[in-house]
């Protein structure tokens, strides 16, 4: 029981150390998003790799944590649940590392009066995760304090909803060829996904909560 207990404090310290990595790695993807958009190539490549760097060592505990939940932390009808949202809590950082390499790799060429949009957009979406950071740490505590934590998180995906279909729309009226057009298009919905892999990883922890309580 004592050996237990102890792998379920471990679990929980390793989940906000994964999410203390998280948001290392989107703080990297947004700032080599302000780089690149400011022509700084070679340094945004170094900040890429950086955000690399990173999404691994999360990986790296998210391995750790699933170790232990089948290594007996917890009781079994909750490790499932805790597995996934582990796993898509990690997509986080997968998705901040993506948007890095489709923008070293592609180079889309941004025009000036569309890239302080961009950056904003990256962080609007970014923002979603501070919320989320607050709700795990509720994941074991007050179930009415994550539930609006994750009511937040819907409301701030909504507006990055919005924000995109502006920018999108914007890019699609204005006089660009249609390649770049497609192509900052896909850098949009990238940067907006990001979003989205957090809203979907606090439904899952809601659920997972709701699960516990039943």
């Amino acid at each position: 029981m004592l050996l237990g207990r102890k792998k379920e404090t471990r679990v929980k310290e390793l989940i906000a150390e994964h999410l203390e990595k998280i948001e290392e790695c989107l703080g990297s993807m947004h700032k080599t998003m302000e780089i690149y958009l400011e022509g700084k190539v070679e340094e945004a490549k170094t900040l890429s790799y950086k955000t690399h760097v990173i999404e691994s060592e999360a990986d790296k505990k998210r391995r750790d944590i699933i170790h232990l939940l089948y290594g007996g932390a917890f009781l079994p009808i909750h490790r499932e649940g805790l597995v996934r949202f582990v796993d898509l809590q990690d997509k986080i950082a997968d998705k901040a590392e993506s948007c890095c390499d489709f923008t070293l790799c592609q180079r889309p060429e941004i025009p000036p009066e569309f890239g302080k949009t961009i950056l904003e957009l990256a962080g609007h979406s970014i923002a979603t995760f501070s919320p989320m950071k607050e709700a795990v740490a509720h994941l074991f505590g007050d179930f009415s304090i994550l539930r609006a934590k994750v009511a937040d998180i819907n409301r701030l995906e909504s507006e990055v909803d919005v924000y995109e279909w502006e920018i999108t729309h914007q890019i699609f009226m204005s006089k660009l060829p249609l390649a770049q057009k497609m192509h900052l298009g896909e850098l949009i919905w990238h940067l907006a996904e990001t979003s989205d892999i957090i809203e979907d990883a606090a439904d899952c922890l809601e659920s997972l909560v709701i699960q516990k309580r039943v």
